[in-house]
């Protein structure tokens, strides 16, 4: 049993400290103990009794890891740990998220050398610009990772590495949404214009695709495998829309795919650029955001969780 199994056994979503643990673990025991169950559930309580005793591990070593710590060199800390008794991250939370995630940070010696990285809280938080963007991705590839561990037993035989990898990456996507808070990335990655937000983007061309103009008009043609296919002005597919910061793909073509968004997009100029053998053109990208509905988070989870128990049973 792993640490992640464990908090799923107790009901934890990470952020408890000592004292609503141990509550947890005793209502848990009450109501699966053989002595107070109309079933013998014994191994249900055992389950239940090596997840507490593993949780409540993590307390014991960092209580003596930090006893001894003036005796260790920085170079300890290039094992990644987790903290059990986690601060306060301040950023809002998105209360209805699919689940919790950890705040991870790198840790540096005095000389600048990378030892590690640390989970230094966790929750439902929205990333802002003071948790690095490239940690943000980590923990939700992280947590996405566990969510499936949690829903496929070790016990059952290993699928094949490609169908694995498809489900991490279709969930890592939609969890990774959960945790983006739109205008609030918007306002401070965009250029803000009365209502709508500016920001500059990019079309992949399509081999073949006609060059727009400069000052030209692209208009959306559909959303396919999270890419937001651009159109001109005769119906010709010309090719994806893409971004020279990637934040703002996971923010963008969200928008589009819960319909929550009005765009306007001008051909910026007539300058080709070309990057691994596609041809890019800029693009001046104005995006107003519509009214939000909280039906889109409750189909986001259920897109989650459709997609664990189809993972569960993939080869049945």
């Amino acid at each position: 049993m792993n640490k992640s199994q464990a908090r799923k056994i107790l009901g934890l979503d990470g952020s408890e400290d000592k004292r609503e643990i141990k509550k947890k673990y005793r209502k848990l025991m009450h109501e699966h103990h053989p002595d107070n169950s109309d079933s013998d559930d014994s191994k249900l309580a055992a389950k239940i009794n090596t997840a507490y005793e593993l949780i409540m591990k993590e307390y014991a070593d960092s209580a003596s890891n930090s006893g001894n710590q003036s005796n260790k060199s920085n170079r300890s800390a290039a094992k990644r740990t987790s903290r059990p008794k986690h601060k306060h991250w301040s950023a809002k939370e998105n209360k209805n998220a699919f689940c919790a995630r950890p705040i991870l940070h790198e840790v540096e010696d005095f000389e600048g050398n990378n030892l590690g990285t640390i989970e230094i809280a966790r929750g439902k938080y929205i990333w802002t610009k003071d948790e690095e963007f490239a940690m943000f991705l980590k923990s939700i590839y992280e947590t996405s990772k566990e969510l499936l561990d949690n829903a496929r037993p070790s016990l059952f035989f290993e699928l094949p590495e490609i169908i694995k990898q498809k489900y991490l990456a279709d969930i890592t996507y939609l969890l990774t949404g959960q945790f983006i808070d739109s205008t609030l990335t918007l306002n401070e990655l965009a250029l803000v214009e009365a209502d709508s937000y500016k920001v500059n983007a990019m079309v992949e061309l399509e081999p073949g695709a006609t060059t727009p103009k400069p000052g030209s008009m692209l208009y959306p043609a559909g959303v396919s495998n999270h890419r937001l296919f651009l159109r001109n002005k005769v119906g010709e597919i010309i090719g994806y829309l893409s971004f020279k910061d990637d934040r703002l793909y996971y923010v963008v073509i969200p928008l589009f795919e819960q319909k929550k968004a009005q765009v306007k997009m001008v051909v910026a100029d007539d300058i080709q650029k070309t990057c691994r053998g596609n041809k890019y053109v800029d693009l001046d990208l104005w995006i107003r955001i519509l009214p939000t509905e909280t039906s889109a988070v409750e189909s986001t989870n259920n897109q989650i969780q459709a997609l664990l128990d189809k993972y569960a049973h993939e080869g049945f």
